[in-house]
């Protein structure tokens, strides 16, 4: 199972998709649908770590179909610079850690799922522990 995630800053929304792989064109099926979720924002920054597959012409190709959406390239080993990084880390102790579910994956795979759709609304309590308001 991987996650591909996307947070809005200001209301700690959370959109998120899980998948077998990781793949250029899932993720710029992921971009597509950020746009969409977004329709009246005049601006969508991306901050992204040097993940070589963001670089790919597929993704590129994505980005520049909606060009609201804006590229903010972290330095390389910067997480702490990236607030996505810090809902990896909320989900892993909150969920991932010491989970209960070991002997049942598909089990598991829901309690994650159930994690990041609590924040598909928007979170005060996540924007807050990301560092993103006071």
């Amino acid at each position: 199972m991987r996650v591909v995630a996307f947070m809005e800053a200001v209301s700690g929304r959370v959109l998120s998709w899980d998948m077998s792989r990781v793949t250029v064109r899932n993720l710029a099926r992921c971009i597509h649908q950020v746009s969409i979720a977004f329709p009246q924002a005049e601006s969508i920054y991306l901050v992204w770590d040097n993940w070589p597959v963001h670089e790919h012409p597929v993704v590129q190709a994505a980005i520049r179909k909606d060009p609201r959406i804006k590229v903010l390239p972290l330095p390389t080993y910067a997480p702490w610079l990236n607030a996505i990084e810090k809902l990896w880390r909320l989900v892993r102790q909150e969920t991932v850690h010491a989970h209960p579910w070991c002997d049942d994956f598909l089990l598991f795979r829901n309690e994650i799922k159930e994690k990041f759709q609590e924040f598909a609304e928007g979170s005060t309590r996540l924007v807050h522990y990301c560092g993103l308001s006071s």
